[in-house]
């Protein structure tokens, strides 16, 4: 068995080889503490971090020369619109029936017409009138009866 100064100096070396490598980082950690006291490095991050940083400010893009555009050679694709566009082409020309030698517009009436205001006249009130616009398609416009009654 040990004596009591083996046992001594055994506890001794065991904790001087635990406390080295603590001892070792803790030492250049105060040396680093003391340069940055020093050169002022730290007092300087607190300062500027109260403050906000200045805009940086950036260049502008570079302006292209001003004045006329060079000569150049371009070609353009016609296309033709297309002849059903949802809409009708101008302008609208009215059908016609030929009857008898005679051009007849293409019309359909109210039968009971239109009545003037003192009751003398009965005038022909249109109930469809039949058009073409410049594309061919049918047009059809349906007008309302004056007398107000409903077909």
């Amino acid at each position: 068995m040990a004596t009591l100064q083996e046992q001594r100096q055994a506890i001794a070396a065991g904790m001087a080889a635990s406390r080295a490598p603590t001892a070792e980082a803790e030492r250049k950690a105060i040396g680093k503490r003391i340069i940055e006291e020093r050169t002022g490095k730290a007092v300087v991050e607190d300062l500027n971090r109260l403050t906000t940083p200045a805009r940086q400010r950036s260049s502008l893009r570079p302006v292209g020369a001003v004045g006329a555009l060079p000569a150049s050679v371009g070609r353009g694709v016609y296309q033709e619109p297309a002849a059903t566009t949802g809409g009708i082409a101008s302008p609208l020309a009215e059908d016609v029936t030929l009857l008898e030698g005679k051009y007849y517009p293409d019309r359909e009436y109210w039968p009971e017409g239109h009545t003037s205001s003192d009751g003398l006249f009965v005038l022909p009130a249109i109930k469809i009138l039949n058009l073409r616009d410049a594309n061919d398609a049918v047009v059809q416009i349906f007008l309302a009866d004056p007398e107000g009654t409903i077909e």
